[in-house]
């Protein structure tokens, strides 16, 4: 199809970060160095923050003859009543930063979704209607709110006025609400209420964005007194039209930054005016919103939010980093039994100081070939290193505990009955005190015997090559399936252990019957504890001097703590389940009951209560695991063509699939049988027999 070209239109002469002004996608490129093999991340990659929309005047008109649509196949408003549970993302090209930030939301909900390149794919009735009248879409997503794209210095249309049309009967006949990613002022082609206050570029010093009484109705998640920090983004300061109808959502102060409008023939629509990018903090408060706003929440999948953190190297002894950067290896350190009561307190205190993490409890990975099979059970709130075991068989019941293998080696070659009786004594060991720790789950040490290894066995300090989960060690892999190991724990900072797909496993492919689930890992190191040892192993890294340096000037404890908690809170927001993991080193009491460990947690637990409303859940790694295979069949469902389809005249969602499998919907009444909520949010599991629809009540958002 021949695109339009638009006469007059003219873009701003603005600059932002060398960047020619306008919308497209910049090449990405990392802020920092790739990530540190076994540490996490110091920053994500920051694409160049797009420009402003070119200017357009007048309008596209409207329309709304029942001859016209019917001529569409576009029906009558009113009598198509149903459509599928699919969005539809309308961008101008490739090149569309709004692309990878709705389809980042989508993915990570496990919803179903196509795009629509309109700058090359014709948008006709066949491409929103299927032959039988059902609709194909239930939610209408733009990148921006124009659809103009450059092309040899001149602005095209991505629709045309016809294709325009078409999209509006449908979202009118159809009853499909449209979210506009990115919007300016101006009635092109659509009126949005708007009217220009001011207009520009922001970098790293936020622009706090607040809820509206009817903005916290939508995004009903966050706390009504959230402050959404605007980042890297080009900003449209608004105000609504005197006598236009339109319903403010984000402001800044006096300007309005987000706005739901009803169009003059019925349409609902929502648009935002800055730009977003799925690296950014404000995407993952928002888009989420938007989309689950435009479907009405009927979509396949489910965003909640966690925070799981694990301890690992229980009951064995740790290097030490001292503060004059050198390790001290002998003795090293050993959790006491002081710091066990503590640790104990500390996971007290963060429950009551923060109540939306009502239920946080840590996880704790052991190594108990020192376990003393002889203590009691006793607890030494003054104890030293040799009061640890009876202190833990204290309050065992306070924590979750993980097998981490006896005597924590190595397992990248071990034979099989090697590989075993670390596995297996583990156990025996654990299970002599009460620990009880689920035999289905196994974190091996440094996440060895997974396919990341250095070649030279020798080398312990430098950096591993990943060799693929093709590399790992079959006879570590048949002992942990001959003892009933289901699940084992992977590192996202390697390549070869991020599943394909948002919260999932990977079905490992030396041993199907081995589901790896990884675990996210953090710059507060293995063996600090203090925050002056922290502090300078940090800037050794990261500082402007450091083996990896991203900071211009070396950070202090406060910054860096800040600064990680921010990193780990987009892993909450972003609706991660995977755990975060520690050592032992980071529970010492290095003052006034304070901890590595629980400064961190501290920190992202305020930033969390900052921004939502909704409970931020904890769970055991059997609950991980369990959703790990769960997500990990819910693609697999997607992919084998699950669709379903709202009726609204009956109030009900059908969904069938022509494979058996597993799927999760999202958008049915409470009351229905296995549903869970969150928040407002509901949803349950649906289990599908080939060709065989199932039907549910539907609880479409208002």
């Amino acid at each position: 199809m021949t695109r339009l070209a638009l006469a007059g239109v003219t873009a701003l002469a603005v600059v932002l970060g060398g960047q020619t002004p306008g919308f497209a996608r910049p090449t990405t490129t990392p802020a920092q160095p790739p990530s540190v093999p076994g540490f996490g991340e110091v920053a994500s990659p920051k694409p160049a923050r797009p420009g402003p929309l070119p200017r357009k005047s007048g309008t596209v008109r409207v329309d709304r003859s029942k001859t016209a649509a019917q001529s569409r196949g576009l029906g009558v408003q009113g009598l198509n009543d149903q459509v599928a549970l699919r969005a539809l993302i309308v961008a101008t090209n490739t090149d569309d930063f709004g692309v990878p930030t709705l389809t980042t939301t989508l993915d990570r909900l496990g919803a179903s979704y196509d795009v629509l390149y309109s700058a090359t794919d014709p948008l006709s009735p066949s491409t929103l209607v299927r032959p039988d009248g059902v609709g194909n879409y239930n939610a209408i997503l733009l990148t921006n709110s124009m659809l103009l794209y450059e092309s040899g210095g001149s602005y095209l249309s991505g629709l045309t006025s016809t294709e325009w049309n078409t999209l509006w009967a449908y979202e009118r006949n159809f009853g499909v609400r449209q979210a506009s990613l990115y919007t300016s002022y101006g009635t092109w082609p659509e009126d949005h209420c708007l009217t220009g206050v001011s207009e520009g570029g922001i970098g790293d010093t936020p622009l706090p964005a607040s809820l509206t009484s009817g903005g916290a109705a939508v995004f009903d998640y966050l706390d009504s007194a959230a402050q959404i920090p605007l980042t890297q983004s080009y900003v449209y300061r608004t105000a609504i039209r005197p006598g236009c109808s339109a319903e403010a959502l984000l402001t800044n102060g006096s300007d309005v930054l987000g706005v739901r409008t009803t169009s003059t023939d019925g349409r609902e629509r929502i648009a935002l005016t800055f730009t977003s990018n799925q690296f950014l903090l404000h995407s993952d408060l928002l888009v989420y919103g938007l989309v689950r706003w435009a479907t009405k929440g009927l979509y396949f999948g489910e965003q909640k939010h966690h925070l799981n953190v694990d301890i690992d190297d229980w009951f064995n002894t740790s290097d030490h980093y001292l503060e004059n950067g050198t390790v001290e290896y002998t003795p090293g350190f050993q959790v006491s039994g002081h710091d066990t009561v503590n640790l104990d307190a500390q996971q007290t205190a963060l429950r009551t100081a923060h109540p939306l993490a009502a239920g946080f409890t840590f996880n704790i990975a052991y190594n108990g070939a020192d376990i003393d099979p002889f203590a009691g059970s006793t607890c030494s709130p003054n104890g030293d290193a040799s009061t640890l075991t009876a202190t833990t068989k204290c309050l065992k019941g306070n924590f979750r505990w993980i097998n981490h293998t006896l005597n924590h080696p190595e397992l990248n070659a071990t034979n099989y009955a090697t590989s075993y009786a670390e596995i297996n004594d583990n156990r025996t060991a654990g299970n002599a005190i009460g620990l009880n720790a689920p035999d289905s789950v196994l974190k091996t040490p440094e996440y060895s015997g997974l396919g990341v290894y250095n070649d030279d066995p020798e080398n312990d300090t430098g950096p591993p090559t990943d060799h693929g989960l093709e590399g790992s060690n079959p006879a570590l892999l048949q002992a942990a399936e001959d003892l009933g190991v289901t699940t084992v724990v992977g590192n996202m900072s390697f390549a070869s252990h991020k599943p394909a797909n948002f919260n999932a496993g990977i079905v490992h492919p030396l041993e199907p019957s081995i589901l790896m689930v990884p675990a996210w890992p953090t710059n507060i190191a293995y063996h600090t504890t203090t925050p002056a040892e922290q502090t300078v192993f940090y800037n050794s890294f990261y500082g402007p001097n450091g083996h990896f340096p991203y900071w211009p000037s070396d950070r202090t404890y406060a910054q860096l703590l800040d600064y990680e908690a921010g990193m780990a809170l987009q892993h909450v927001a972003s609706g991660s389940i995977y755990a975060h993991t520690f050592h032992i080193a980071n529970v010492r009491d290095y003052g006034a009951g304070d901890t590595l460990l629980t400064d961190w947690v501290d920190a992202v637990l305020t930033k969390y209560d900052s921004y939502y409303s909704v409970p931020l859940l904890n769970s055991s790694w059997v609950d991980i695991a369990g959703y790990g295979r769960a997500r990990t069949a819910h693609f697999a469902a997607l992919d084998a063509g699950v669709g379903a389809v709202y009726d609204r005249s009956t109030g009900t969602i059908t969904v069938t699939s022509p494979a058996a499998g597993t799927v999760q919907l999202g958008g049915v009444t409470a009351a229905t049988a296995g549903a869970t909520s969150y928040g407002t949010d509901v949803t349950v599991p649906v289990t599908l027999t080939a060709n065989t629809a199932v039907t549910f009540d539907a609880a479409p958002r208002s």
